[in-house]
């Protein structure tokens, strides 16, 4: 059985093109990020335009409170009184 012999020297890279396809990748890399930088740096004047165009509608924007108010005819200390009750009675189960 033949065994696998690595050559690991500079020609080698030189013979498959090597430093080509690395420059090529640094390249693409470089540009690809230069685009996302200026895409950023874009990105206020681009939601101003946006939110010109598209303005938030003004007003209350999350639903009512589920907390309904206390009604005029019953007391503050009767309902204190019915959820100090209802605490103790639940409290025992």
């Amino acid at each position: 059985m033949d065994r696998l012999k690595f050559d690991f020297d500079v020609q080698n890279i030189v013979d498959g093109q090597g430093v080509s396809i690395a420059i090529t990748g640094m390249v693409i890399v470089f540009f690809a990020l230069t685009l996302i930088s200026l895409f950023i740096a874009a990105l206020p004047s681009i939601l101003k335009r946006i939110a010109k165009r598209w303005p938030e509608p003004v007003g209350h924007h999350h639903r009512p409170s589920p907390h309904q108010p206390v009604e005029d005819g019953v007391s503050e200390e009767l309902v204190a009184g019915i959820g100090a009750a209802l605490h103790r009675q639940l409290g025992r189960v």
